[in-house]
């Protein structure tokens, strides 16, 4: 009969239990034991999520990987200054679809051409390790052209490339999108006709650059276009005004003025310079508003938070950094050693700080400034934040930019704090931040500054009046405008002078109306002094040679009637004066108007000895002959000696004092 089950039984189970708690204890306590230990070392898995270095190649390659074989395009989130990043991915899958071969598109500003990203061509290594058939094309916003390769496929890359440099559609600052229209274009066999370099192109004259330029220096709608406007219309008025008063004083002084002269002057004056203010005003007032007029009701993208015209890809860092306190970007080229401690280094700190560990692109929405976008990333965090934003500088080191929001911290104090800070690494850069960091003066509860790069464009120009009448308007009508017109006259005078002086090469030449307006002159001062000498005081010689100069000047006159009767003006009004000698003396053959000639000497291309004043006789007979005076006369310019009358035969009335009679023949008088 069996026994039943007693105590006895009962005790091997009971000591397994016991056991196995014991154990379980044992174990407990170790792994507690060893908690601390475990945490001061990073885990594998997490010292290479940090410290991992990827390559261009290897990082594109696995991206494209991920894409459709036949259809793939990436389109890196550093564009995201450029405009939206998915609509361009949108944009080139409809335009290499095109093709209808298997394409695969990059668009990215990495690697980028400074030296740290080494050298040679993305597309080889990631064509190796993808292994795909297809189109392949790296568009660089810095490349003024892209890299195109093509493996298994018969298309003309290498022709379509070389032809962007001389396509006419494209520029220097052309986008990627503009730049892939033409690509595909040129591979469809589309192009238009070749162009050969870009020294072929109609390129504009330097006039139409001037004019250009012109055009944009007096342009309304620009910073100072009014104000130059204004300055160019005072200078053109005073200008007039100065050369109109400066017309009337030589016409004045010269004894040439006419009656009316002087008011018909000055009413021109004053319409021409009234225009020259009017025409640019009227034009100024005619152009829409715009420019820096307008400029000022739309804020600028850094002059408030978030700073940045596109927000898209630092919404992602800051989700990025709020799982976990350091983001290390999968194409940096910094050294990485140390990036594991630096991010507990960062979650034990007492500020509320993340860092980011980046290569920066001109064509990101901080345009490559990486205060502007810690500010930004701090804008869009809720609560406290400070961020620091790690990326090589100009020398090939590591430097920090801060950024802050909710702590109330003076940006002045925050970027004095990091201004200085420079490493081989991103973990010391970002350590000896967080250094400076640590005396930095918070207000939690404060109110934020606005960070020293913030401003705003709100000044408004002023209406356009007052800019045209500004500063540069008076002083050019009253001072500028006129002293130019001066400067002008006075150097067209002594040009005149000068030329005439010399005589450089040049004949002697008075045409018929200076002649007239030369006797009149001297034939008014003549009869004014009759009127004041006594009757009985003037010479018999002086009354016949002023009466035959008043009654051929009655007559119709030639030029070298004219001429005569300026002779005999002088002549008479020297005999008026007392001066017998010089009323008596023959004047100068080869220029009557010379005066009287002191001795006899030869005359270039006429017989005989004639007389001649001081300066023709002391002349060499290559120049006299430039001195000889020429007259229009029948149409022709001749010497006043080669006529056969009555005025050359007696020397103007010098050498016979029968003069009156043949000259009244002569005249028909």
């Amino acid at each position: 009969m069996p026994s039943p089950l007693g105590p006895g039984l009962l005790l091997p189970r009971a000591d397994r239990l016991r056991r196995a708690l014991t154990l379980s204890a044992v174990v407990l306590a170790a792994v507690l034991a060893s908690a601390p230990a475990a945490l001061a070392e990073p885990a594998p898995e997490t010292a290479d999520g940090y410290e991992r270095v990827v390559t261009p190649a290897e990082y594109y390659a696995d991206e494209l990987a991920a894409l459709p074989e036949d259809a793939a395009v990436i389109v890196d989130d550093a564009l995201a200054g450029q405009g939206d990043v998915a609509t361009l991915e949108r944009e080139l899958h409809e335009l290499f679809s095109t093709l209808d071969v298997p394409y695969h598109v990059i668009v990215s500003p990495f690697p980028g051409a400074g030296r740290d990203w080494g050298s040679g061509a993305l597309l080889p290594p990631v064509m190796d390790r993808l292994g795909r058939d297809g189109l392949y094309v790296h568009l660089s916003p810095d490349a003024p052209t892209p890299d195109v390769r093509v493996r298994g496929y018969d298309l003309p890359v290498e022709e379509s490339a070389r032809g962007l440099y001389d396509d006419p559609r494209l520029e220097y600052d052309s986008g990627v999108g503009e730049i892939a229209v033409v690509l595909v274009e040129r591979l469809r066999g589309e192009a238009p006709d070749p162009v050969h370099g870009h020294g072929e192109r109609d390129e504009p004259g330097a006039l139409a650059r001037f004019w250009s330029d012109f055009r944009d220096d007096v342009d309304p709608t620009r910073s100072v276009g009014a104000e130059n406007l204004g300055t160019l219309a005072g200078l053109c008025s005073g200008f007039v005004l100065g050369a109109g008063v400066i017309w009337v004083w030589w016409r004045s002084a010269r004894g040439r003025r006419r009656r009316h002269e002087a008011p018909v002057t000055a009413v021109l004056t004053l319409v021409l310079a009234g225009a020259a203010v009017a025409g640019p005003y009227a034009y100024m007032m005619s152009v829409p508003k715009g420019g820096v007029e307008t400029a000022w009701e739309t804020p600028e993208p850094r002059s408030a938070p978030p700073y940045v015209v596109n927000t898209e890809r630092v919404e992602r860092l800051v989700a990025e950094t709020g799982a976990a306190p350091l983001y290390v970007a999968p194409l940096v080229t910094m050294d990485r050693t140390g990036l594991a401690a630096t991010a507990e280094l960062l979650a034990e700190s007492d500020l509320p700080v993340r860092a980011l560990v980046m290569s920066m692109s001109p064509a990101d929405e901080s345009e490559g400034d990486p205060e502007v976008l810690a500010y930004s990333l701090a804008a869009l965090t809720e609560g406290p934040s400070v961020y620091l934003v790690a990326t090589t500088d100009y020398d090939g080191r590591v430097a920090v930019a801060a950024g802050t929001a909710g702590t109330g911290a003076d940006p002045f104090a925050l970027s004095s704090a990091t201004r200085d800070v420079s490493a081989p690494t991103p973990a010391e850069a970002i350590e000896e931040a967080l250094s400076a960091l640590s005396d930095l003066p918070t207000d939690p509860g404060g109110t934020d500054t606005e960070p020293l790069f913030a401003y705003t464009y709100d000044n408004d120009p002023g209406p356009r009046s007052e800019r045209f009448f500004g500063d540069g308007f008076l002083p050019c009508l009253i001072v500028v405008g006129p002293l130019l017109a001066g400067l002008v006259f006075g150097g067209v005078l002594l040009t005149v002078l000068v030329v005439r002086g010399t005589g450089a090469g040049r004949r002697t030449r008075m045409g018929t109306r200076a002649l007239r307006r030369l006797a009149l002159s001297e034939t008014r001062a003549m009869v004014g002094e009759l009127e004041a000498a006594e009757e009985s005081g003037v010479p018999a010689e002086a009354l016949r040679d002023a009466d035959a100069a008043l009654v051929v000047l009655r007559r119709p006159a030639d030029a070298l009637d004219l001429l005569g009767v300026t002779v005999l003006a002088r002549r008479a009004r020297a005999g008026i004066s007392g001066d017998r000698a010089a009323a008596r003396r023959p004047v100068c053959a080869a220029n009557p108007l010379h005066g009287a000639a002191v001795r006899n000497g030869r005359v270039p291309g006429f017989e005989g000895r004639r007389p001649l004043c001081e300066a023709c006789r002391n002349t060499p007979d290559d120049a006299r002959r430039l001195r000889v005076l020429e007259l229009r006369i029948g149409g022709a310019w001749v010497a006043h000696l080669t006529p056969d009358r009555v005025w050359v035969r007696t020397n103007y009335g010098s050498t016979a004092r029968g003069l009156v009679d043949g000259i009244l023949e002569e005249s028909d008088a």
